[in-house]
């Protein structure tokens, strides 16, 4: 089985860590944390493309990532939208990108396997595409 090429491009530093480990703990270890929007992009313009792009609600820039993250396959929230700030998941929807998963802190661990379990699913050489 090919193993999810997984993305996260959290909101706060200490989050990274919590949620490389999460999907370590899933079994997903092709997995890579952005440190910045530059890195990000460099990261999304690869070949293959992500499988799954982790967001958080609380990052800057929020619209314009979204755009970003239609070159991966599937993107999975976390967190909460601010006051006054757009669900991003919502209109992640909205644009037609295909939500896997949004989930509040702390993660719901039986929400977050079932997610991941439907991202390896898909990247499995046996889904019929």
């Amino acid at each position: 089985m090919r193993q999810p090429y997984v993305l996260i491009h959290p909101a706060r530093p200490s989050h990274q860590i919590l949620l490389h480990q999460a999907c370590n703990a899933q079994g997903l270890f092709n997995v890579r944390v952005t440190h910045d929007l530059a890195d990000l992009d460099s990261c999304l313009a690869r070949k293959p493309c992500a499988d799954l792009l982790i967001l958080e609600h609380a990052v800057s820039n929020e619209l314009a990532l979204l755009e970003r993250a239609s070159a991966s396959r599937a993107v999975l929230f976390v967190g909460h939208a601010h006051a006054g700030c757009p669900n991003l998941a919502d209109e992640a929807r909205r644009r037609g990108l295909w939500v896997l998963a949004d989930l509040p802190w702390p993660l719901p661990v039986g929400r977050w396997h079932r997610a991941l379990e439907r991202i390896q699913t898909v990247t499995s050489p046996t889904h019929a595409h």
